[in-house]
């Protein structure tokens, strides 16, 4: 038997690069959700499974490594696989490949399956469809640091403010995860960004945000020389986290 890898094929658009034509961290998490909901899907436990349970995925954590900058028209391969889940936490690896087979950008992520209801986190178990022993146990960091530093507010310089409009949803009625990166990168100047090439992008979802929400964020210089950014709402609730490394672009 075959190891399990779901792979789907994109070509990088207009639509999905910044100001210097690269692919947007936040076309990077589309992606990856695009290749979960697929790879799901072939496994039998995707959308049109648990949304008559009632039930659905949420994305708690995203670790992202950019090898290389991934550029306006490249084709770009997206593999995915799930790892055997723990208790109430289903992990899911990717590679972001050329056409080449270099890699481009890997990385990992961790999602929770929610009571649509009662808002609660439910066991894993209740995907009962599932034989893990065959699942591909491959992971691509030797060690993720899933837990971000935290800064109190005053700690940090404010860098950009939202207040979330219907645009920012998603079919689970809430703000969709790959919006968050926009957010935080929103925090550097386009002269910032000009001279930096961004190398890994770490983010936690503490709490869901909707309409009317008032969210700023925050950055701060971590010791290790990343970025912090976090999100708080207008009730000075820590809604999200990130982490951001980045080097010099002598491009």
């Amino acid at each position: 038997m075959s190891i399990y890898q779901y792979t789907e094929s994109f070509k990088i658009k207009y639509c999905d690069v910044d100001f210097k034509d690269e692919c947007k961290v936040s076309t990077v998490l589309s992606l990856m959700e695009e290749v979960a909901s697929g790879s799901a899907d072939e496994l039998g436990f995707g959308y049109a499974y648990i949304q008559p349970r009632g039930l659905a995925f949420m994305v708690s954590n995203l670790c992202v490594e950019f090898l290389q900058p991934i550029r306006l028209g490249a084709l770009v391969e997206v593999k995915t696989w799930p790892l055997p889940p723990t208790k109430v936490t289903f992990q899911r690896e990717y590679l972001l490949a050329s056409t080449q087979d270099e890699v481009l950008c890997k990385a990992s992520s961790r999602w929770c399956l929610v009571d649509m209801k009662t808002g609660k986190i439910v066991p894993s178990k209740l995907i009962e469809n599932q034989d893990y022993s065959t699942y591909n146990t491959t992971q691509v960091f030797e060690d993720v640091k899933w837990k971000i530093p935290t800064f109190a507010r005053e700690e940090g310089a404010l860098g950009f403010t939202i207040t979330i409009a219907n645009s920012e949803y998603d079919h689970n009625m809430h703000v969709n995860n790959t919006r968050y990166a926009d957010y935080c990168l929103n925090c550097f100047s386009l002269a910032e960004l000009f001279m930096l090439r961004l190398k890994s992008f770490s983010i936690s979802y503490i709490k869901q945000c909707k309409e009317g929400d008032t969210l700023s964020f925050y950055r701060k210089k971590s010791e290790d020389g990343r970025y912090l950014v976090h999100g708080w709402n207008q009730s000075g609730e820590l809604v999200v986290q990130s982490w951001i490394g980045f080097e010099e672009d002598y491009a």
